[in-house]
């Protein structure tokens, strides 16, 4: 009976069932992409221009970003418009208009 125990237990542990739950947090924005101004831009506290500025990002400076862009308030800037925006952590973490940096990943 012992031997047939360590069976069951080892095949639940191959299928994952007696594996411990994990808790993975995920943060609420992951910075695995880079930006670089192409222009002096503002960096706000939202995704919307008339929201807190933070600062700024001063052309071909670059900053950490979130490798996915927000759809917020609407924007004319850099040579035109657009509603996305990309979180940044520069200046304490914020958005920048899409359209005035380069993205990489």
């Amino acid at each position: 009976m012992g031997k047939r125990l360590t069976v069951i237990a080892g095949a639940a542990l191959a299928l994952g069932a007696l594996a411990p739950a994990t808790a993975t947090a995920t943060p609420a924005h992951a910075y695995a992409c880079t930006v670089v101004a192409k222009q002096t831009v503002i960096v706000r506290a939202s995704a919307n221009t008339g929201s807190t500025a933070k600062g700024q990002l001063n052309t071909g400076d670059s900053s950490s970003a979130s490798c996915s862009a927000t759809s917020g308030g609407s924007y004319t800037a850099c040579g035109g418009s657009s509603t996305w925006w990309i979180h940044v952590s520069a200046r304490g973490g914020g958005y920048v208009a899409q359209r005035c940096v380069d993205w990489y990943t």
